[in-house]
């Protein structure tokens, strides 16, 4: 859903990661040293000049400390529209950046390169989230790309109501039917609605393919070529809302909310629970006043065969034309500008030190890229930083290294989850609605929609 916050990941830091992938996919080792140069998708543009500005110095600091190696930006960003032919014609810079949900349809139609034999033992890739790798690989375990930024879906709950309703808030619910027990004790105990969710501008059907997923079906086939919107999963996603909003009646009044609208909402104290990103801390306390002690997350629920979460992100992945010197300078750029905090304590304290001096968020909940060591080794360096209670996130943090991340509809995500919209609004707004018949006729909309890509 969020395609315009998410999967595009800021230009320097996305241009460093790709490169690493690169470095070991193509080329000769034999090839002889010198200058090499490598080109970065996702510089900003001129009408952004600070991001612009910040861009150069990393390329200046990076060749100073590495100059055989020349670094030129490129304005290049995804495009779905463009994307395959740049590909088909090699006119990819040597580092691009795509979003989790090209990468099995990539992998499958053998787009890019295998370059799990070129990573080295000690590579940073090797150290990255297992949930979150496991996006750029195949069945055999085969690593295509290294990701540089991920999201993952959760459950959001305010403490503070869990307490005041006799629950407690470092035990939030694991099933959806323990969500509906928390909602109904929630509004009995404060008269504050149990739990709620967006159902316009796309994000319903968003927060419904995330609850289908958990349930234990996508809407679509991996490669996109079938709806698959008509199952029991999203029937049992449907049936639950039904019930808390006609069985219940703690699904509140308005069953109109856009993102902003859930996120104010929850953020004043108004909303027991509601699915969302699990990075919503910085949004939901930084900018709209929360209380950080009021702030709960934890895994959504899965069902039994349930396959997971909802996690996007950004892949970064290398033209299979390079050069194996240019996959080495990859790699060099991509420790140097992405990596750098999670192997130095020194950049990681000044980057930590930094942030909470601008009275940002230190140790903010979020789906953590490397693993549980890595993360481990990071947060005992900026320790004297950290500016966020995590201990009240731990139900959260026991899962992220081992719940499986499934990435957003492959083909037309924002059209498929519109037309989910509808759906949702038609169960909370009509206590008659047809579920099966409603889920048949999304069925046949989003086929069209993917006939029509």
């Amino acid at each position: 859903m969020r395609s315009t916050r998410r999967r595009i990941l800021a230009p320097a830091v996305l241009a460093v990661a790709a490169l690493a992938l690169a470095a070991g996919c193509s080329g000769s080792d034999n090839e002889k040293s010198g200058p090499v140069s490598i080109t970065v998708a996702g510089m900003p543009t001129a009408q952004q000049p600070k991001q612009l500005d910040a861009f150069k110095r990393k390329i200046t600091d990076f060749t100073a400390a590495n100059p055989d190696i020349k670094v030129v930006g490129d304005e290049a960003v995804f495009d779905i529209r463009t994307f395959q032919a740049q590909l088909a014609g090699g006119k990819l810079p040597t580092v691009f950046y795509v979003p989790f949900t090209e990468m099995q349809g990539l992998i499958a139609r053998k787009q890019i390169a295998d370059i799990t034999s070129a990573l080295p033992a000690d590579s940073a890739v090797s150290r990255i989230n297992p949930a979150i790798l496991k996006v750029t690989k195949d069945s055999s375990d085969h690593i295509y790309g290294v990701p540089i930024q991920a999201y993952s879906m959760g459950l959001l709950y305010n403490r503070d109501l869990f307490k005041k309703a006799g629950l407690d808030p470092d035990k939030p619910p694991t099933t959806w039917d323990e969500v509906r027990s928390a909602a109904k004790a929630i509004q009995t105990a404060t008269g504050v609605q149990g739990f709620a969710s967006m159902t316009k501008d796309n994000t319903g059907g968003w927060v419904l393919t995330t609850m289908s997923y958990a349930n234990g079906s996508t809407i679509q086939t991996v490669d996109g070529k079938k709806a698959t919107v008509d199952n029991d999963a999203t029937r049992s996603a449907l049936q639950f809302y039904r019930s808390l909003r006609w069985d219940d009646n703690t699904f509140g009044s308005n069953f109109l909310l856009g993102y902003n609208d859930a996120m104010k909402a929850f953020a004043g104290g108004k909303v027991g629970m509601f699915v969302q990103g699990a990075d919503a801390y910085s949004m939901v306390v930084s900018n709209m006043g929360m209380k950080p002690d009021d702030f709960g997350l934890a895994p959504l629920p899965q069902a039994t065969n349930g396959l997971g979460t909802l996690g996007g992100g950004t892949v970064a992945i290398i033209n299979p034309r390079a050069s194996a010197n240019e996959v080495k300078a990859a790699i060099k750029w991509l420790e140097f500008d992405n990596f750098r905090k999670y192997s130095s304590e020194q950049e990681a304290v000044a980057d930590a030190k930094a942030k909470a001096a601008d009275k940002q968020p230190v140790g903010a909940p979020a789906l953590p890229l490397f693993d549980q060591a890595t993360t481990d080794k990071y947060l005992a360096w900026v320790k004297d930083y950290v500016n966020v209670p995590r201990q009240n996130y731990a139900s959260f943090f026991a899962t992220a290294q081992s719940v499986a991340l499934v990435p957003e509809p492959p083909v037309k995500a924002q059209e498929t989850y519109g037309t989910l919209d509808t759906v949702i609004q038609a169960v909370l707004t009509r206590k008659d609605a047809d579920i099966n018949a409603l889920l048949a006729d999304a069925q046949r909309k989003v086929q069209a929609i993917i006939d029509a890509g």
